[in-house]
């Protein structure tokens, strides 16, 4: 298998640096009630002479008379009206005296009314937010005066490594980068190789969107951020920032979640346009399933970095028609988002299972890795799976 890995390139760290070299020049109301009718206005019959000579009527025989109603004799014809009701009306309001009375704005008049408060309280309280909003203003300007500082630091720092042909090359643009020149200075500066892992860790810090380039805005916005997070009071030089990439490199081996995140990052530096090209890929692979960095991808009987790589050569490399020519051959396929994460799902499986009886047809694997199980088997570098492993129990 050794044999059938190599092809006339170069090995994976090789290709990795002539990628990074060939970034040099990239870019990335209701009314009132009525009153209700006068009561029974009737007709009398004047005629009835019965009206006048009713007797009137005596209680327990009493001989005490009691007094005698007369009704006024109406003429004859005439209807008999009540009395008119004049109700009194109520007196009129001058105008003066329906206005209200004017606000007394006068020096007089705000005493007056001042007496009501308490002066003790007032000044308490104006005096409690003098002193907050002046202390909240005062740590909001120290804070912008630190970031500020820290800003010019950092800016200071970039521009030593900028040199004039960066500067032309990025003269179109308005925005200053390191090219691959100046970047490779820079990571040798903080301690880190361009040909292994440490190259994603300090991508991953400076917000790199490609590999060979490091642009101004990334730089001072990633360092701030670090420097914030350790300590404001850490002066950002070169000097710290060494010391941060070497605790970050030290970190890969045993922090699983920061390993995760720097293979995911890979993809962000690696790729291009939405894809990564596979040689890029396999180098990124080669560089990332490393025993020095502790995530080897190798069981006990079984290296898996190594099948994988001789797998895809097999399937999707195809060598240059001419062996001893400088043309270097051409690979048929690019590696997705996607497989690029799945592919680590995959690696840490089999890392627990190199048997492989972890995977099944049904699964959503990628085709590739499909594939290369079927491969795997038919190489005999894992057993094939029993017969009686494939039958599903009903």
């Amino acid at each position: 298998m050794g044999t059938s890995r190599r092809h006339e390139g170069n090995s994976g760290r090789s290709v990795l640096r002539t990628l990074f070299a060939s970034c040099f020049h990239k870019r990335p109301g209701q009314p009132p009630p009525k009153a209700p009718p006068s009561e029974g206005a009737t007709e009398t019959d004047s005629g009835d002479s019965s009206l006048h000579s009713l007797p009137v009527p005596t209680i327990n025989s009493n001989p005490k008379p009691a007094p005698q109603l007369s009704i006024r004799e109406a003429p004859p014809n005439t209807t008999i009206k009540p009395p008119d009701i004049i109700m009194p009306k109520a007196p009129k309001k001058s105008k003066s005296a329906t206005k209200k009375a004017a606000p007394d704005l006068s020096a007089k008049g705000a005493k007056s009314k001042s007496k009501d408060r308490s002066p003790l309280k007032t000044a308490d309280l104006e005096s409690f937010c003098s002193r907050y909003f002046s202390a909240h203003d005062g740590a909001s300007s120290a804070k912008q005066q630190e970031a500020d500082a820290r800003k010019k630091q950092l800016e200071a720092i970039f521009d030593d490594f900028e040199t004039d042909e960066d500067k032309n090359d990025n003269h179109d643009s308005g925005d200053p980068a390191l090219g691959a020149d100046s970047s490779m200075r820079y990571l040798e500066a903080v301690g880190a190789n361009p040909a292994d892992y440490s190259l994603l860790v300090v991508c991953e810090i400076v917000k790199a969107t490609t590999i060979g380039e490091i642009t101004k805005e990334g730089f001072v916005e990633g360092w701030s951020e670090v420097i914030e997070t350790l300590d404001a009071s850490v002066k950002p030089d070169l000097a710290t920032q060494k010391r941060y990439v070497q605790s970050r490199m030290k970190q890969v081996s045993h922090d699983p979640a920061y390993y995760k995140k720097l293979y995911q990052y890979a993809f962000v530096v690696g790729k291009t346009n939405k894809a990564m090209a596979m040689d890029t890929a396999c180098a990124m692979w080669e560089m990332l399933f490393d025993a020095g960095i502790g995530h080897e991808w190798k069981t006990a009987n079984v290296n898996w970095l190594e099948s994988w790589s001789e797998y895809l050569q097999e399937k999707f490399y195809v060598p240059p028609p001419n062996p001893d020519a400088a043309e270097e051959g051409k690979w048929t396929r690019t590696v997705s988002k996607d497989l690029w994460n799945q592919t680590l799902v995959f690696v840490n499986k089999t890392l627990e299972d190199e048997s492989l009886g972890f995977w099944s047809e049904e699964q959503a694997w990628p085709g590739i890795i499909d594939d290369f199980v079927v491969w795997c088997r038919e190489k005999g570098i894992v057993a094939p799976k029993a017969k009686d492993d494939m039958e599903v129990d009903e």
